[in-house]
């Protein structure tokens, strides 16, 4: 028995598949990929142009309704140059951004950080330079933030934390500095901070990664890596975090000394030993002298004098009358 298919119902299904074929985001979505390509020099043609829908452009994903930008994949194309502002900022829906394999070159754009769907950044094997900015932290959808192999210089900031849904964060092959923070994120799975020039102690939350997650950092210390000397001080805690939520490892290093204190004690005890050399010194040549004082003859007579001149000694009687003239000259 043949189904019969209303016309309605056959109408309305050939309109919704019209409908799908000739959607299209938004015009402010489309211009602003536009942007992007025209001040972005690059070595593989795009075959980008008017006259094709933009959900139907090279590395271009639109969502199930062909409404909106949702993923834009650029791996290996040649670009070269800085991002433009106000381009890739431009789509508000985005959720996967790869330009991964270029020679895209300054920092990372603040417009970025205002996409808040963002789930996924894959900027590595660039040369990307300038600090991880901290807005990095109001993504807080971002699941993967791959900025490996780059250029990148400053502090890891504390925002990472902050992503509670973050589960791999690459870092490794930049020129990093400063101290880990301790991001206690339980969903973090991937992490690695290689070959940079990090220092100071792991912090307790990330040592369960293995040592090839931290290898190439030199001043770096702790577990999984050897452990750290006294001089290296505990990593920061994350902001939020009271010194009383700190981890009992971490609250036994505070009890610990500093370097700062143990050289202070050196360099003062080396300046008291020299005061004392100083003062025994002072008191073994005093001691000398008042010896040689003491040796020699507490007098000599007239007579010793008289002769050693060569002069005789005068008479008693020419002392008598010296004594009575200068009676009279008074």
């Amino acid at each position: 028995m043949a189904v019969v298919v209303p016309r309605a119902v056959l109408l309305a299904a050939v309109a919704s598949l019209a409908c799908l074929a000739f959607a299209e985001p938004p015009p402010s979505e489309r211009s602003a990929l536009l942007a992007f390509l025209t001040a972005t020099p690059h070595e593989r043609r795009l075959g980008w142009n008017t006259s094709t829908p933009a959900c139907a452009w090279v590395g271009v994903t639109c969502d199930a309704a062909q409404s909106t930008v949702v993923q834009l994949r650029l791996p290996g194309v040649g670009l070269v140059g800085a991002i433009p502002p106000a381009t890739i900022g431009r789509l508000p829906n985005l959720q996967v951004l790869s330009l991964r394999s270029n020679r895209i070159i300054g920092g990372i754009p603040d417009d970025l950080l205002q996409l808040s769907s963002l789930r996924a950044i894959f900027l590595q094997n660039n040369m990307i330079s300038g600090a991880i900015p901290s807005g990095v932290g109001k993504l807080a959808a971002l699941e993967r933030l791959v900025l490996s192999h780059n250029n990148l210089s400053g502090p890891i900031p504390f925002a990472l934390n902050s992503l509670a849904s973050l589960r791999s964060l690459r870092l490794e092959g930049n020129r990093l500095s400063g101290k880990i923070p301790s991001i206690t994120n339980p969903e973090l799975k991937d992490f690695n901070v290689s070959v940079n020039s990090l220092n100071g102690s792991i912090p307790q939350a990330l040592a369960r990664f293995p040592a090839d997650s931290f290898a190439g950092n030199l001043q770096l210390c702790g577990k999984p890596l050897p452990p750290c000397s006294p001089f290296f001080p505990s990593p920061s805690p994350a902001p939020g975090m009271s010194p009383g939520d700190e981890p009992a490892t971490v609250s036994n290093k505070k009890r610990k000394l500093s370097g700062a204190a143990i050289a202070g004690i050196v360099v003062g005890a080396v300046v008291v030993a020299l005061l004392l050399l100083a003062v025994i010194v002072l008191c073994a040549r005093s001691r000398r002298r008042r010896g040689a004082r003491e040796g020699a003859p507490k007098g000599t007579s007239a007579a010793a004098v008289g002769q050693t001149r060569g002069v005789a000694p005068p008479a008693s009687g020419d002392v008598t009358g010296m004594t009575s003239s200068s009676k009279d000259d008074m």
